[in-house]
């Protein structure tokens, strides 16, 4: 059967969890629906009960949440060919505590809540998929606490760079300062210290 690009890169994406039988990937491409969002616009608002999740056919968004002091702290980047979701407010049905924005303008290939819970209903290969998917999410989590408390800002820098490469072509200074837990001046400062080293 043919499908069009975009699917067969989401096929690719979800294989690289585990195996995945030919009628129950038929099944999901079927229910998919694809959504488009402008820059600016968003997945998921902070206070929200997630109640889809989406596959980025193209596009980049942020993870972010507000401190207590006001402040904006991007959490991740994710762009084209990666899962989009307030996992685990989605798995637990509660609000959530960060938001979800498209900095560009993006495609996204959703699925609702009770989809994806008939879908891991109805075969096994789903939860094999879902668990795989989230031990990657756990890992990356745990290297980026790992990064705030034993590496300084330009080790953050450099290793963003190569987890993030291109994005810093994408998006705003701002966006990446805040990814890095940093201000902008300080972000600029680092850039022009790696250029002199050069």
């Amino acid at each position: 059967m043919k499908t069009a690009p975009y699917l067969d890169r989401m096929h690719d994406e979800l294989l690289r969890y585990g195996p995945l039988l030919e009628e129950e990937w038929l099944k999901l491409a079927h229910i998919l629906k694809p959504v488009r969002f402008n820059k600016g616009e968003y997945f998921v608002q902070i206070g929200d009960v997630p109640n889809k999740l989406g596959y980025i056919s193209s596009g980049i968004f942020r993870v972010f949440c507000i401190t207590e002091k006001g402040e904006d702290w991007i959490l991740a980047f994710r762009e084209e060919n990666r899962f989009l979701g307030a996992f685990s407010p989605f798995l637990e049905s509660k609000p959530s505590w960060y938001g979800i924005q498209a900095l560009e303008p993006s495609l996204l290939l959703c699925i609702s809540l009770n989809e994806y819970n008939r879908l891991i209903a109805g075969h096994p290969c789903w939860a094999n998929l879902s668990r795989k998917y989230l031990e990657t999410l756990f890992v990356e989590k745990e290297k980026r606490e790992r990064e705030f408390l034993s590496e300084n800002a330009e080790t953050r820098y450099l290793n963003f760079k190569k987890a993030y490469p291109g994005i810093e072509q994408r998006v705003h200074q701002y966006h990446i300062a805040s990814y890095l837990g940093i201000t902008s001046v300080a972000l600029s400062n680092i850039r022009r210290g790696l250029q002199q080293k050069k």
